[in-house]
Order: structure tokens, then C-alpha cells, then sequence
């Protein structure tokens, strides 16, 4: 991957230490992801995304595709390529939110070690529909 970052900021005309006033990240970072030190963690990768929206996620990952959002590829925009879902689906499912249904809420104290832990409870019903309780 740092060799895509090299070949996409040489194509910007940027430098590493432009790209690090960019990013908002030391200057040491880019230094050591483009000198093969240290890998790019998803934080950096996220902020390099967002602020290059024309960079391609697919091609800076693993290379494939082209390397700028919308160059044309070997498949024409017309073109139909074959496509077979990788699960076979019967039917469709639509799942409802029903904030009006009533529910009795019963409290329960958590371990004191698990209280981080939960984040929120989603309770689902055969029906299709679900209830969300957030933690306070």
C-alpha cells in the first residue's frame, strides 16, 4: 500500500510533508508509512479518503482498479456483466420499526465490569419489527 500512497501524492504533485499538514497527522507518520516502517492504520486511511474523495478505497487497498474515481476501466458503461448473487434469497424481508407497540421495560443491573460493554439492546419480534433501547 505505500507504494500506491508514493505513486498517488507524485501524481497530485504533493509532498509528504504537505500531505501531512493535509491529513492532520506528524509529518513523522507519513515519513514512516512511506519508508515501509509502519503500515497505515484505518485512521489514516480514513482521513487520507476523505480528503482525496477522488482516490480510488478499492485500487489504495489492494490495487485493483484504476487509481482516480471515475477514469474509465476496461468495462464499458453500457456493458452488462453476468451476475449471480452469493446467496439465493426466497423473498424479501422488510423489517419495521414500530415505535407506537408498547413495551413493558424491566431493569436489571449489570455486572460492574460489563457496564461499558453494552451499548444498546435490540429486541426483534417474529412479526418483523424491532425495538431499540439505547444505554443511558
Amino acid at each position: 500500500m505505500k507504494d500506491r500512497i508514493k505513486q498517488y501524492i507524485e501524481q497530485k504533485g504533493i509532498s509528504a510533508g504537505e500531505l501531512a499538514v493535509m491529513l492532520d497527522v506528524q509529518r513523522s507518520n507519513i515519513s514512516h508509512i512511506l519508508n515501509g516502517r509502519n503500515k497505515p492504520g484505518a485512521s489514516f486511511i480514513e482521513k487520507l479518503l476523505l480528503t482525496f474523495p477522488d482516490l480510488n478505497a478499492r485500487w489504495l487497498l489492494t490495487g485493483a482498479g484504476q487509481m482516480i474515481e471515475g477514469v474509465e476501466s476496461p468495462v464499458q458503461k453500457n456493458e452488462t456483466l453476468p451476475f449471480k448473487p452469493a446467496v439465493e434469497v426466497e423473498e424479501p424481508v422488510e423489517v419495521k420499526h414500530n415505535p407506537a407497540k408498547k413495551i413493558q421495560r424491566e431493569e436489571t443491573s449489570l455486572n460492574p465490569e460489563e457496564e461499558d460493554t453494552l451499548d444498546r439492546l435490540v429486541v426483534l419480534y417474529k412479526d418483523g419489527t424491532f425495538t431499540t433501547f439505547k444505554k443511558r
